[in-house]
């Protein structure tokens, strides 16, 4: 049996198809029993598809559930450099991630578009800026403890002097 490729491509993504060189007598196949095996390789895989595409949007949907719940303390929406924004979205001043999960991106000409990056169609561009947004997760949380540590820094000794009083006065 030998195997010889019908179309070959540079993209290591997209399988390779391959033409079954032996004829149907000699591996005991018809072809109808080479279709209807072709036709269930062809359902199991849609039915995969299918299956993945669920769990990618229940990922997506969990993904800025738990994004939402971190950065609404903090009440920011998170800066994406115009850098790390595919090329094909054009020329980009500036770009955001708002609470709701979208991405707003302003042109270089001034014009905005909001993309909702819970939508399938822009799930390559949320995977490919998730990098920057947890960059930029880590940067937040690291500058709210920073201030949380210089007011108790502040506080902790005025704190102390306080109770210090207090004490002489509850003592009486």
């Amino acid at each position: 049996m030998t195997e010889e490729p019908i179309a070959s491509t540079d993209q290591e993504s997209i399988p390779r198809i391959t033409l079954n060189a032996t004829s149907p007598q000699e591996n005991g196949m018809t072809d109808k029993d080479q279709v209807e095996d072709f036709l269930r390789d062809v359902q199991e895989k849609a039915g995969q598809i299918s299956e993945i595409e669920m769990e990618e949007e229940n990922l997506v949907s969990e993904f800025f559930d738990s994004l939402l719940k971190i950065l609404k303390p903090f009440s920011e929406t998170l800066k994406i450099s115009a850098s790390s924004i595919p090329e094909k979205y054009g020329e980009i001043n500036n770009a955001h991630i708002c609470l709701t999960g979208q991405l707003v991106i302003v042109h270089r000409d001034e014009k905005i578009r909001i993309l909702d990056l819970s939508e399938k169609q822009n799930h390559e561009l949320l995977v490919e800026i998730t990098g920057e947004i947890m960059a930029q997760l880590k940067t937040i949380i690291d500058s709210y403890r920073l201030r949380i540590e210089k007011r108790i820094k502040f506080l902790l000794p005025i704190t102390r002097e306080l109770q210090k009083v207090a004490k002489v006065f509850s003592e009486k």
